[in-house]
């Protein structure tokens, strides 16, 4: 418990700095810290920014007008500035991690209703991959390749589905293209004088 006179010390501690000025106060933090008064305009050059980030025109006037209203200093534009970029740049970094994650639980979904599917899926899984990665092969180049992969619809059944039966008039030469002509064969005759038999 503190005695009488430390007290008053205490006291007159708190009155001392409390009766300041606050015009005072103000000024000696401005000369001590460098972060007030306010230049003609602002310049960020010196703020590092992560590879591939700009500053959005828009946001940046809001910035300085918010900085000038503040009367903030270079300098202290600046270290808000940091702080504004790093948080950016952790936020952007969290929203991919979470954007990521989603899109490897829709793959894994995409999987597990591809094995599970009744008429592609199960027992029939080893096949309809064999059947559908043929026609995959042949009719999707690298690049469309790149974005089912990408994406995970090389997985989602209605593609694989898709593929397969493609696969299949494939292998029973029913595709145009692909061995036997998918049109009837007709005569010349019949094709230009229908009518005529």
């Amino acid at each position: 418990m503190l005695n009488e006179e430390q007290t008053e010390k205490q006291a007159g501690l708190g009155i001392n700095v409390y009766n300041q000025p606050q015009e005072q106060q103000t000024q000696e933090n401005q000369e001590d810290d460098g972060f007030f008064g306010k230049p003609e305009f602002y310049d960020y050059s010196g703020v590092e920014l992560p590879e591939n980030y700009c500053y959005d025109e828009e946001m940046l006037k809001e910035f300085n007008e918010l900085a000038g209203k503040y009367n903030l200093s270079q300098k202290g534009a600046d270290n808000l500035m940091s702080m504004a970029v790093k948080l950016t740049k952790l936020t952007g970094d969290s929203l991919n991690k979470t954007l990521a994650e989603q899109q490897r639980q829709k793959i894994n979904e995409y999987k597990n209703a591809l094995l599970t599917d009744r008429e592609i899926g199960g027992a029939n899984i080893e096949k309809t991959l064999k059947t559908a990665n043929a026609a995959y092969d042949y009719f999707a180049d690298d690049e469309v390749q790149k974005i089912l992969q990408e994406t995970g619809l090389n997985c989602h059944p209605k593609v694989v589905r898709m593929f397969y039966k493609i696969g299949k008039q494939m292998q029973n030469d029913t595709l145009y293209g692909m061995g036997t002509p998918a049109l009837p064969k007709e005569s010349r005759e019949d094709i230009l004088f229908p009518t005529m038999q």
